[in-house]
């Protein structure tokens, strides 16, 4: 009997639209997934295949988790349907066994789950054949890549859910309730992964009760490189066999718990049909009498009207927020964005500061798809909810006009919208106060978040309204509505970009503290205005299209619609098209004529066409700008910056030079006049603003000539996207690149991704010279070459302009500040302007003068920022040499983007950073010190000595600034607290590795890749220090700003500084580190096996570690080979885990530098205090593949 119950409830399931529904919208998915651009799942980029293993496991296990609701319809619908439809009592009064009827149908739904989601692994292998699929980003197709993650993840996902909420549905009989525990679960499963996931201590707990696997998975690759994510199958073993089996255990026994609570004899009265009998007992019991009235007073229509819309407006408004649905939303969606408000977007683990402009992002990517999800299904249900219950006639027969149908609705659901974005603020608001922030900038919250999403959310509900009033059924509305919200999704992908014809969509607003809403607003209000009257339209003729009595087919209520038009609806329609049709007009006229409008395939084909023409140009000679004068002009309220200067040309190549090549580096620059005197225009290409000039006589070599320009910067109107976020009316910052010409070709804007390289027919790989290339040298990689400058700027009376160089003039007249600023020491042709409304902290540092430039709402960390420009310029020109300016300055500018740059004497500093860094725990890393060294040691590692434009070009600038600052952070706090540090580079180095584009290279040849410059970088100098000492590695640092200060060509490349330190290597070991440091990508497995405290008669302790050690060096995707190992290692024994809480120096028991070889080794210490943690390379010197195991509690 179990066998033929299980095939029946198959049967059944497989007929129910459910399964269907779901596995198509599963296989359209996945097969989005591999065969679309548009979807992406896990990350999958660069070398890794779109169908390698890897991704196939991360897609089937993300499908999984969300999968549990179409589990539960299936699982759960078993115990209620027969119930709800009044077949149990008939079921039970058989002899089937209560064993056979309950885990018969548990079978039966179990099996059809499992069937529904190999629409997974199926959609995924069907994209992977698609012809227009890239075949370089395809590795072969294994059925394995597909049946072990099935196997091993999603199937045993599955059963854990589907046992544990057919038990729910068991106890409770209801299907709301069961999905109220699906809610739940989830939410639990959340919070429980990211308390234990933050401590490293717990992560091996957090793995185990991870009921996805997820966890034990996530510990196995999270170091993958692309040759493991193409070709190796998560394994099977250690923490994944646990979990597996711990949760499939816990899986039997919430069966077992559901076969002891179900009651097979008799089911019962649910709770609410005996709270339905009791009302209508009571309603019964309390009828009064029939009573006699008088006259009925003359009906008002207008007054009946305004009370019909408010009456029905309530009714609507109650039924959304009574709904269990509503709460589930709401339930979930709040505790997804109280955790992100509550964790934050964390640097190195210190959080920002809870401010009310950086919280309206994660209210909006928390807190964004409720809304969305609730406009899509209340109004469906809204619509049909007296249909549903079968009242639609008696309420359709009465006298009601037809408005009072829709509007309520319409508004009931813009109301709850509102309703919803209003809680969530509130959330964001508990989440200030309980951080003890108390500025809470309501005004911000209500403008620049609640009526913004809440329109954009009722123009989504209104177009559900539509669809909703057009379908024969809500199930196709919802469908219809849901292919709509994936087709938005894949719309970019194919070129259709524009707002204009995109439903509901607007200009992305910035927002700022230093430049509020700027004039981003403008745009996006403009779109809305559009966009609203269209969803007026739609309103009004959902209104005509309104079903009232038994007439429900389309084509009769469209005919009835063109009757309806005349009045009312017909002037509403017609008034809405006007303002649509204006509106669309002015916002067109703004977007494609007074600006350009370019999607992304418009600015690829451009790339694509420059670099066919102008590549060539690349090695040609040309002169460089030896002295630059400019008259800034900053209008920033206008958004327009005019300038006017010159350059002068210097001839430093060592030959003639007959052809000059002038280009505009930015589109949103526009070149007014170019002066070059004796000098003709060969060529003019207008659409790249490349220009050829002949020289009538060629410059000779250390000849100079003077080339004069007038520029204009300036939006005008609104754009449909990319706004300039540089230029704004408080806290412009540019670059010369952005306002000024360009001498010769560069390629930088070019394509580089290999894909979009071969669809444009580009061949190759645009890579920087090989290190070898010695002709290379006569570029650095900025482009351009040393100079000096006399830069004045002027901007509103209220602002502060800055621009690098020593301040030789200040005045204000005529509403304007003008500065004028001339450089004392030679420069980069790469410098800022900036100006805003800045308070100013300053402090003279052994005769340099120090600044930094603040918002006057971001005062927290600038004492900060001061001591460390002054711990960093003590530090540095002690280690390498003379600071050259006489003044150095931080500078704030709007947090539109979260970074900070250093250019000479001037550091330009995101707002979104280290100005709103929470650093008051001491146990926290400091990065806001370590930012400021990083970024003023640039004044020595590319404002001093810049490298050639080879690889390894920014091992020389970044590498040096990492290790630069890591020296002012063990100063300051000591080397152990560098383990964090350490920690946190060497995770994001490790974890980057499979992400690669191209190939990972050694550090001496690094192409520009940021994980290995930096991550890599500071790993690779704090080892080289420790295992060299930090003074002989300055040396070889001094002598490089030594040798190459202010050099011009041939510039130095990364194996001068190799050689330098080459020199400074007094051992073979050391010259052995050197090139596992820079000449190989080498990676290390240490760990610590065990380790034991025994007591002696002294009272002293002998300490027994084992540990085991192996080296790796890998090739450019990842591939391994064992080498040998012969290293010294340092072990160390603790009484606190190093690297966590308040761990110092008082904690250090030993640390002891041994002799390591290849395999497993134990040795033997006696201490006086009894070590609690031991562990090989506890401070993480060394790049380890796993450095989770290097330390162990002492047993």
């Amino acid at each position: 009997m179990f066998a033929k119950i299980a095939s029946f409830e198959f049967r059944y399931q497989l007929r129910n639209p459910v399964f269907w529904v779901a596995a198509t919208l599963l296989f359209l998915l996945s097969f989005g997934f591999v065969a679309s651009d548009a979807v992406s799942l896990g990350g999958g980029n660069g070398n890794t295949h779109r169908n390698s293993p890897f991704l196939i496991t991360i897609a089937l296990y993300i499908f999984s988790i969300f999968y549990m609701f179409v589990t539960t319809a299936f699982v759960a619908n078993v115990i209620v349907r027969d119930d709800d439809s009044g077949f149990g009592p008939i079921v039970r009064s058989t002899r089937i066994t209560k064993f056979d009827y309950l885990f018969g149908r548990f079978a039966g739904a179990f099996l059809i789950a499992a069937l529904a989601f190999l629409a997974v692994p199926l959609g995924i292998w069907f994209g992977s054949v698609m012809p227009w699929i890239d075949s370089e980003t395809l590795g072969p197709n294994q059925a394995a890549f597909y049946l072990w993650p099935y196997l091993t993840l999603a199937l045993p996902n599955i059963f854990v859910t589907s046992a544990i909420f057919f038990a729910l549905a068991t106890a409770t009989r209801s299907m709301m309730t069961t999905y109220l525990g699906v809610v739940g679960f989830l939410i639990l499963w959340l919070i429980v992964n990211a308390v234990l996931s933050r401590n490293p201590e717990y992560r091996e707990i957090a793995a185990m009760v991870d009921p996805f696997g997820g966890g034990a998975m996530g510990r196995a690759t999270r170091y993958w490189t692309a040759a493991e994510r193409n070709g190796a199958l998560v394994p099977f073993e250690g923490l994944l066999v646990w979990n597996r089996l711990l949760w499939a255990a816990i899986g039997v026994a919430f069966l077992g718990a559901a076969y002891a609570a179900y009651r097979f004899a008799d089911k019962g009265m649910s709770r609410r049909k005996r709270k339905a009998e009791r009302l209508a007992r009571i309603a019964e019991a309390e009828t009064p009498p029939p009573v006699s009235t008088g006259p009925l007073p003359t009906p008002d229509a207008a007054r009946a009207g305004r009370a019909q819309l408010v009456a029905r407006t309530r009714i609507e408004v109650q039924q959304v927020f009574r709904s269990p649905a509503f709460v589930v939303l709401m339930a979930f969606g709040l505790f997804n964005t109280i955790a992100g408000l509550w964790f934050g977007d964390d640097i190195y683990g210190t959080q920002p500061y809870p401010i009310t402009f950086s919280l309206i992002p994660t209210l909006q990517s928390g807190f964004g798809l409720i809304p969305i999800i609730i406009a899509i299904y209340y109004s469906g249900e809204l619509v049909w909810r007296e249909r549903d219950r079968r009242m639609h006639e008696i309420i359709d027969a009465t006298p009601l006009p037809n408005w009072a149908f829709a509007v309520p609705k319409v508004i009931a659901v813009a109301l709850v919208l509102m309703a919803t974005y209003a809680i969530s603020v509130v959330a964001a608001i508990l989440v200030q106060l309980l951080k003890g922030w108390t500025d809470l900038e309501l005004g911000k919250y209500l403008l620049w978040y609640i009526l913004p999403e809440s329109w954009d959310a009722i123009q989504l509900a209104i177009l559900a309204v539509f669809v909703q009033a057009l379908c024969p059924n809500k199930y196709l509305g919802w469908g219809i509505m849901v292919l709509y919200i994936i087709a938005t999704l894949v719309f970019h992908s194919i070129g259709l970009e524009h707002d204009l014809y995109l439903y509901g969509n607007s200009p992305r607003e910035r927002y700022s503290d230093i430049n509020g809403a700027g004039t981003f607003w403008i745009a996006a209000w403009w779109f809305r205005l559009y966009w609203g009257a269209v969803a007026v339209i739609l309103l009004a003729a959902a209104h005509l299209l309104w079903r009232r009595g038994t007439e429900t087919r389309l084509k009769p209520r469209v005919r009835l619609a063109r009757a309806r038009l005349a009045g009312s609806p017909g002037l509403i329609m017609g008034a809405g098209a006007l303002i649509a049709i204006v509106t669309g007009v002015w916002i067109f006229y703004n977007t494609n004529i007074l600006n350009d409008y370019r999607t992304k395939g418009d600015n690829e084909r451009f790339a694509a066409d420059y670099e066919r023409k102008y590549l060539r140009y690349e090695n040609l000679p040309q002169p460089t700008i030896s002295h630059v004068v400019m008259n800034v002009d900053l209008h920033p309220r206008e958004i327009r910056a005019d300038v006017t200067g010159s350059y002068r040309l210097t001839n430093l190549t060592g030959q003639p030079i007959r052809d000059v090549h002038v280009r505009n580096p930015d589109r949103n620059l526009e070149i007014l006049s170019i002066d070059f005197p004796g000098a003709r225009i060969a060529s003019d290409d207008t659409r790249f603003g490349y220009r050829i000039y002949r020289l009538d006589q060629p410059m000779a070599p250390g000849e100079s000539r003077t080339l004069s320009f007038h520029t204009r910067r300036q939006q005008i109107g609104f754009r449909n996207d990319q706004p300039d976020e540089r230029l704004v009316p408080n806290g412009t910052f540019l670059n010369n690149n952005e306002l000024t010409p360009a001498i010769g070709m560069d390629r930088n804007e070019l394509l580089t991704d290999r894909i979009t390289r071969r669809k444009y027919g580009l061949t190759g790989e645009l890579r920087p010279p090989r290190l070898e290339d010695v002709a290379a040298t006569r570029r650095n990689y900025f482009g351009g070459g040393w100079t000096t400058a006399d830069i004045t700027v002027a901007t509103d009376a209220d602002q502060v302009p800055i621009a690098p160089g020593r301040t030789v003039s200040d005045v204000t007249r005529g509403g304007r500040h003008i500065v004028r600023f001339v450089s004392e020491a030679p420069i980069l042709t790469f410098f800022s302007i900036q100006s805003a409304r800045y308070q100013v902290a300053r402090r003279v540092h052994d005769g340099i003068n120090l600044a930094v430039y603040y918002d006057a709402a971001h005062p927290w960390n600038v004492d900060r920022m001061l001591n460390g420009m002054e711990h960093s310029l003590d530090y540095f020109q002690s280690a390498f040499g003379p600071y050259q300016f006489d003044q150095a300055r931080i500078i704030e500018f709007p947090g539109y983007a979260t970074f900070a740059q250093s250019f000479a004497n001037t550091i330009a500093y995101s707002e979104a950073i280290g100005f709103a860094a929470d650093v008051r725990d001491p146990d926290k890393i400091d990065y806001v010190t370590y930012v400021t060294a990083h970024e003023l040691a640039h004044q020595w590692w590319a404002h001093q000595v810049i490298g050639a434009d080879t690889q390894g070009g920014t091992m020389l600038s970044e590498t040096l600034a990492q290790y630069s600052a890591l020296m002012v952070m063990k100063r300051l706090y000591g080397p152990d607290k560098m383990r964090r540090f350490l920690q946190y580079e060497l995770d994001n180095y490790l974890r980057s590795r499979g992400g690669e584009t191209i190939e990972e290279l050694p550090l001496e040849r690094v192409e520009n890749q940021p994980y290995i410059h930096y991550r890599k970088g500071s790993l690779v100098m704090y080892l080289l220090q420790e295992r060299m000492g930090e003074a002989a590695v300055n040396r070889a640092l001094h002598q490089l700003i030594e040798r190459y200060r202010f050099h011009g060509a041939p510039y130095p490349r990364s194996i001068d500084l190799v050689n330098l330190l080459r020199a400074q290597a007094t051992t073979r070991e050391q010259q052995d580190l050197i090139t596992d440091l820079f000449e190989r990508i080498t990676i290390y497995d240490l760990k610590t096996v065990s380790s034991t405290a025994t007591r002696r008669a002294d009272g002293q302790w002998d300490v027994t570690m084992t540990v085991d050690a192996r080296k790796y060096y890998a090739g450019g995707h990842g591939n391994e080979r064992e080498a040998p190992l012969n290293d010294s290692i340092e072990l160390g024994l603790f009484t606190a885990l190093p690297g966590h809480g308040a761990f110092d120096r008082r904690n250090v028991v030993m640390m002891e530098r041994r002799p390591i070889h290849a395999g497993r080794q134990t040795f033997h210490f006696v201490t006086r205090t009894r070590p609690t943690h031991a562990g090989i390379d506890p401070y993480n010197f060394y790049i380890d593949r796993n450095s989770d195991d290097n330390v162990t509690t002492v047993g």
